[in-house]
C-alpha cells in the first residue's frame, strides 16, 4: 500500500499486530494462573512454531508466505501440547489460552489481506463489492473483511464460554467450521466441489471428535 508516495508493508504489518494481540492475548489469560517466567518460555515456544509453520511449511507446500494458513495452526497446537507435557497442568490453561486466540489473529491477519488484495472473494457485482486494479480487476465479493468480523465474533464468544469443559475441542470444531462455510464464498472455490482449506477443516473436526470419543470411552 502506497500512501503519500510511502510504501507500507501493509500484509506484514497486519501479521505482525495479529502475533502481538494474539501473544497478549495469551498473556492476559494466563497472568493470574501460573508463573510469570512460565508465560514467557510459552509464548517463545509459541511464536516460534507459528513462525515455522507460516513461513517455512506453508511456503515449502504453496510457494508463499500464509503466516495464518492451517500450517501454522497446526504447529502452534503441536507447541501448547508439547509445553503442557513439560508443565503439566489439569485444566489445560496453555492450550486453551493459544486455542482462543487464534480466531482474534486470524481475525486481525483478514484485514491485511483485505489491504493486500489476496485471499479475495467469488465475483460480485453488488453493494460493498471490491475492485482490485491492480489484480482481476472485477468486482468480487469482500470475503476477506467477513471472515474479519465472524472470526473475531467467534474469539468473543470463546472467551464468554472458556470456563466451559472441553472448551478446547469446542473451540477448534468452531474455527474449523466456519473457516469451512466462509471459504464457499472465495475465489478459489469457483469450479471446484471441495477446496484444500476445507478438507483441512473436516480433517481437523474428525480428529477432534475421534479424540473426544476416545477420551470418554477411555474414561
Amino acid at each position: 500500500m502506497i500512501i503519500n508516495k510511502i510504501e507500507f508493508p501493509i500484509y506484514m504489518s497486519a501479521l505482525l499486530l495479529a502475533l502481538i494481540a494474539s501473544s497478549l492475548n495469551i498473556y492476559l489469560e494466563l497472568k493470574n494462573k501460573t508463573r510469570k517466567e512460565y508465560i514467557l518460555y510459552f509464548l517463545i515456544l509459541f511464536l516460534s512454531y507459528c513462525l515455522f509453520g507460516g513461513i517455512y511449511l506453508s511456503y515449502t507446500v504453496n510457494g508463499k508466505l500464509e503466516l495464518f494458513s492451517y500450517t501454522a495452526a497446526f504447529t502452534s497446537l503441536i507447541a501448547g501440547i508439547t509445553f503442557e507435557k513439560i508443565i503439566p497442568n489439569k485444566d489445560r490453561m496453555y492450550l486453551k489460552s493459544l486455542i482462543i486466540s487464534l480466531p482474534l489473529a486470524y481475525s486481525i491477519a483478514k484485514i491485511g489481506c483485505f489491504l493486500a488484495g489476496c485471499c479475495y472473494g467469488i465475483p460480485y457485482n453488488d453493494i460493498f463489492s471490491v475492485t482490485y486494479t491492480n489484480g482481476l480487476n472485477i468486482s468480487l465479493f469482500p470475503i476477506q473483511l467477513l471472515e474479519s468480523l465472524l472470526f473475531f465474533i467467534l474469539f468473543i464468544f470463546l472467551k464468554k464460554i472458556k470456563s466451559k469443559k472441553h472448551i478446547v475441542e469446542i473451540s477448534i470444531i468452531c474455527t474449523c467450521t466456519l473457516k469451512y462455510l466462509t471459504d464457499f464464498l472465495r475465489y478459489e472455490h469457483i469450479n471446484k466441489i471441495i477446496t484444500r482449506n476445507q478438507i483441512l477443516s473436516l480433517l481437523f473436526i474428525l480428529v477432534v471428535i475421534i479424540y473426544s470419543i476416545y477420551k470418554n470411552f477411555k474414561k
